[in-house]
């Protein structure tokens, strides 16, 4: 979910930064992911066959996507998620970093290092990333990217899948000024709601429809 200068991440990949879900916190509500006395989220896990279900509209009209979790794996030497996006697959760390899009064999795109959120999340929490982006194509090319995250707010949020409480969390690229909003629910592991501008694709906005998670 990554929106570039020169080189901008795909959209599928842009989203999946941002699937990311809660573990449940010592002292926290049973199944919620959620502290009694202040909001926070520990880093979480997948398993292969969790999928999350969006519609969205974009520059060419109204879509639908689902991204699922494949397996896990080792992918340039970290333990990583394999997930398919649509057509296309990526690989991420446990700590929900883009590693690479693949094409079979081939590695089309590589981040490194892999822009890992920072956990525990919690509102008024920020950092910084500077990843160096490498597209494998006839012929390598490679670019320097910064970007600031923010988790701004945790808020109610209302979608085609149901009402949940999320954080807020806004992803914005200092060389391009693209910027992403993202709402993330710990009763989905994942997030409920995006809106972007700036992006390769233009303004898009995703809303989640259906999930399954274990």
């Amino acid at each position: 979910m990554i929106v570039q200068g020169p080189m901008r991440l795909d959209r599928a990949a842009a989203a999946l930064l941002t699937i990311l879900p809660l573990a449940l916190l010592s002292g926290g509500c049973a199944g919620t992911g959620e502290s009694r006395s202040v909001q926070l989220a520990e880093r979480p896990t997948w398993a292969a066959g969790d999928s999350w279900t969006y519609r969205g509209r974009g520059a060419n009209g109204a879509y639908t996507i689902t991204r699922t979790v494949l397996r896990e794996g080792v992918f340039a030497g970290r333990e990583a998620y394999e997930i398919q996006a649509g057509d296309a697959r990526y690989w991420y760390t446990k700590g929900f970093g883009y590693l690479a899009r693949t094409s079979g064999e081939r590695t089309v795109r590589l981040a490194i290092p892999p822009e890992d959120w920072q956990w525990p999340l919690q509102v008024g929490k920020s950092w910084s990333s500077t990843v160096t982006w490498v597209d494998t194509g006839e012929q390598e090319r490679r670019f320097v990217l910064t970007s600031v995250w923010a988790v701004e707010a945790y808020e109610e949020i209302k979608t085609a899948a149901g009402t949940f409480k999320a954080f807020k969390v806004s992803r914005r690229e200092i060389e391009s000024a693209a910027s992403q909003e993202f709402w993330y629910s710990p009763a989905v592991k994942g997030w409920v709601k995006q809106r972007a501008t700036g992006t390769a694709d233009g303004a898009y906005e995703e809303e989640l429809t259906v999930y399954t998670v274990r």
